[in-house]
């Protein structure tokens, strides 16, 4: 009798432990899945606002830049982790063109950690954040919430060539590139994160 009360004792002992530690285990876990989705989220708000002014201070004609979901993927031990967005505008007569590689013109072109966005934590967990500024630099905006003046950009070829191709190509009509810009155009900012490839967004 006294035997079975010292492995029921045990027992509930080593029940414990296993509860405490992995309630610490994914306490931890969670802790950093929050900080690593608050990174990127940061990383692309800033990403998004940049294409989006500017598109928004050089075409002219643009009634609504819409950005897809931030795809995540990779980073499983078997292929690199990468994270993208889809960036689609729209003309005055509702057409509208994606815009890179998921595009119907399949450019090459993508929005995201391959090469226009750094996201990296520091020796001490802090969030670095550098945005290209398309001329061989990134800049450092770990601490700003919005895009920062010297964050704009002032060329975009590869970008260009894609809006340009559209309207050659008839997917969107009477835009065009100048200084007037579309000063009224709506933005539709889209900060959830989502596994997958980029190319599966419509």
């Amino acid at each position: 009798m006294k035997k079975r009360k010292i492995i029921k004792v045990l027992s509930g002992i080593f029940i414990a432990i296993v509860l405490i530690l992995g309630g610490s285990y994914y306490m931890s876990y969670r802790a950093a899945t929050e900080r690593n989705d608050r990174l990127i989220q940061q990383g692309f708000k800033l990403l998004e606002e940049q294409i989006a002014t500017y598109i928004k201070e050089n075409y002219s004609g643009v009634s609504k830049i819409e950005f897809s979901p931030i795809f995540v993927d990779g980073g499983d031990g078997f292929s690199m982790f990468t994270a993208n967005v889809v960036p689609r505008i729209y003309d005055n007569y509702g057409n509208s063109v994606v815009l890179g590689t998921s595009g119907p013109l399949n450019s090459g072109l993508d929005f995201g950690t391959a090469s226009d966005l750094r996201l990296s934590l520091g020796n001490d967990g802090e969030e670095i954040i550098e945005i290209s500024n398309y001329n061989q630099d990134y800049l450092d905006v770990s601490n700003y919430e919005s895009l920062p003046d010297f964050a704009k950009i002032n060329i975009h070829s590869f970008l260009d060539e894609d809006i340009l191709d559209s309207i050659q190509q008839g997917y969107i009509k009477n835009i065009q590139k100048d200084e007037i810009g579309s000063s009224d155009v709506k933005v539709i900012y889209n900060l959830k994160i989502q596994e997958g490839s980029f190319r599966e967004w419509p």
